[in-house]
């Protein structure tokens, strides 16, 4: 998974930051731009984290404009919550 990740950095890969009414990112995307945390019925406008291929996801943090910004990562720990079927993956930047 680290290589995997690392090969992605290093094609600096452009990564698209778009701000979309919800209707119409849940449209294009359906429920994939949705992570574990809820969100509220009365957010409608919402900005949608794209990197073609591998990730589409809602966040309102800033982010690069490439893959290659962030240098590299180093998976650090890797847990499997087996009660909520998910993996925790931590991991330095350098």
């Amino acid at each position: 998974m680290e290589s995997l990740a690392n090969a992605k950095i290093h094609e600096d890969a452009p990564i698209e930051v778009l701000e979309l009414n919800r209707a119409n990112a849940e449209e294009r995307w359906g429920d994939a731009i949705y992570d574990l945390f809820p969100m509220p019925a009365s957010i409608t406008r919402l900005k949608i984290f794209h990197l073609p291929g591998w990730n589409v996801n809602a966040c309102n943090k800033e982010h690069t404009t490439t893959t290659g910004e962030i240098g590299s990562i180093k998976i650090t720990k890797a847990r499997y919550r087996a009660n909520k079927q998910l993996l925790e993956i931590s991991f330095d930047i350098s």
